[in-house]
């Protein structure tokens, strides 16, 4: 059933089509396109890569000055032919994988931070939302380390109870934020991407992991 949706899915057959990795090319490619979340020279973050299709065009976005830097959990085939694209194995829970990040950056702080991030989908809405609404917490921690005064975060989310208080978190993080759902997105799913433009950090006390 699966496999036959696929061969249905416009978005599927296109990327394929295309040589790109997955068919979520086009939500980044979208937001971008929308809401001009990516420069060239840009350093960007994106959480939760795997298999590689948001790097694809953050690559092409940002250009040889720029720098993409890919983290999931799972392994991301390596980009050969794209020098500006790193890949990092690791949870973001997981502190190592912090201190892996720190290592690439030394010192410098990133342009936008981008999370396609999703749980193991239990079907069960109460715990995937919280579970998801997890995610976004560790993401926004990760952003108060390496995202720059003024910079841009793209988080998915699923609608409901939770999505009002992750709204709440970026409202005190962020001048403004804006809410989209990709053309990408399957009709049936309840994902929505939040952007927040212009952070703005806040006290070291406030930042700390909750």
């Amino acid at each position: 059933m699966k496999e036959w949706r696929r061969e249905k899915d416009a978005f599927y057959k296109e990327a394929k089509k295309r040589g790109l990795r997955s068919r979520a090319y086009f939500k980044i490619e979208e937001i971008d396109r929308l809401f001009n979340i990516l420069s060239p020279g840009d350093i960007v973050l994106d959480i939760g890569a795997a298999p590689g299709g948001w790097l694809q065009y953050i690559a092409k976005a940002v250009g040889f000055d720029g720098l993409a830097i890919g983290i999931d959990k799972e392994d991301i085939e390596e980009f050969i032919d794209k020098p500006n694209i790193i890949t990092v194995k690791g949870d973001v829970f997981d502190n190592n994988t912090i201190k892996k990040l720190e290592s690439i950056l030394q010192g410098r702080k990133v342009d936008v931070i981008v999370s396609d991030a999703s749980p193991n989908i239990t079907g069960v809405y109460e715990i995937d939302t919280v579970r998801i609404y997890e995610i976004n917490k560790r993401v926004l921690f990760i952003a108060k380390k390496f995202l720059k005064k003024r910079g841009i975060l793209v988080l998915k989310t699923f609608q409901g109870r939770e999505e009002y208080k992750l709204r709440k978190l970026l409202e005190k993080n962020f001048k403004f934020i804006k809410i989209h759902k990709p053309h990408a997105s399957r009709k049936r799913s309840a994902e929505i991407y939040y952007i927040g433009f212009y952070f703005r950090p806040r006290s070291s006390k406030s930042s700390s992991n909750t």
